[in-house]
């Protein structure tokens, strides 16, 4: 059975931020601070290079895929869908929304940058509530975490795509499209005083 993954960045209302956080806030944290996933974090951590390699250890891709596809913010779709609702008009040019087959835009990235670089990123797996001051805050490290070497991106380009679609099925227009536009997004909303919401999920 297919499905579609959508990650939606959104700059917001500090006051839309922190009324999201306070229902979505402790979902993520809970999946976030699970022991089982720490564990698959390590996992991870440990052998990012085998992760969809056909030749290497299936552990690793396994791993991977419970650790970053669990979205648990599929089950507050509704109250994603109400905060969207309240992004200022001027600001919804600046909204960032990625959408895959088969695949999750944040866990694609994930891959691509490998865990050193994507724990640079705020959140966990692409799922953040983050106030204009944090967005502020953040952003030097966002942009450091994207500012990929000449002769990295061509790698990361293939990894990222390598997970959106069906796990080998992605485009490469859909990975430049994560890793050229949240790098100029959170610029945006830094400079407009915005904060940011991002939600990865799958909907109904």
């Amino acid at each position: 059975m297919g499905f579609i993954g959508v990650w939606v960045l959104a700059p917001v209302p500090d006051e839309v931020v922190a009324e999201l956080a306070a229902v979505a806030g402790p979902v993520v944290e809970a999946q976030r601070n699970d022991p089982r996933v720490r564990e698959l974090w390590q996992q991870w951590c440990a052998a990012p290079e085998a992760v969809g390699v056909e030749s290497a250890d299936r552990a690793a891709t396994v791993a991977f895929d419970l650790l970053s596809g669990a979205c648990p913010l599929d089950g507050q779709v509704e109250e994603l869908y109400a905060a969207f609702d309240r992004v200022p008009a001027e600001w919804r040019p600046l909204m960032l929304t990625l959408v895959c087959r088969k695949g999750l835009p944040a866990a694609a990235l994930a891959h691509g940058l490998g865990p050193e670089r994507f724990a640079r990123l705020p959140g966990w797996f692409g799922d953040f509530f983050l106030d204009a001051g944090q967005v502020r805050a953040a952003l030097p490290e966002v942009l450091a975490a994207l500012d990929l070497p000449d002769g990295e991106r061509p790698a990361v380009e293939r990894r990222t795509a390598e997970w959106l679609s069906d796990y080998g099925g992605g485009r490469p227009e859909e990975a430049a499209a994560l890793l050229d536009g949240i790098g100029p997004l959170w610029q945006a909303a830094a400079d407009a005083g915005a904060g940011l919401l991002g939600c990865m999920f799958v909907p109904g």
